[in-house]
């Protein structure tokens, strides 16, 4: 039983780990949508765009990962 109880600890931390990831990447999204809204120089724009894309693309991969590997749904 002592087994279980250790798989059940390092479970439930992995999903705080990736509930806090996904605060994270959230926050740090808001963030780079007002700093690209805000930017004054086109190419600035296109950086924190570009960095946008990474984010939607770490998400999604963070969400699949979260939901195939442990069933964790992770939100928009």
């Amino acid at each position: 039983m002592k087994g279980f109880k250790i798989k059940m600890e390092s479970q439930t931390l992995l999903i705080k780990e990736y509930n806090i990831i996904w605060e994270a990447l959230t926050h740090y999204e808001k963030h780079m949508e007002q700093m690209s809204l805000s930017a004054s120089a086109e190419d600035e724009e296109l950086s924190f765009d570009e960095k946008l894309q990474d984010i939607e693309v770490t998400r999604k991969t963070i969400q699949y990962g979260a939901l195939n590997t442990y069933g964790i749904e992770l939100k928009l």
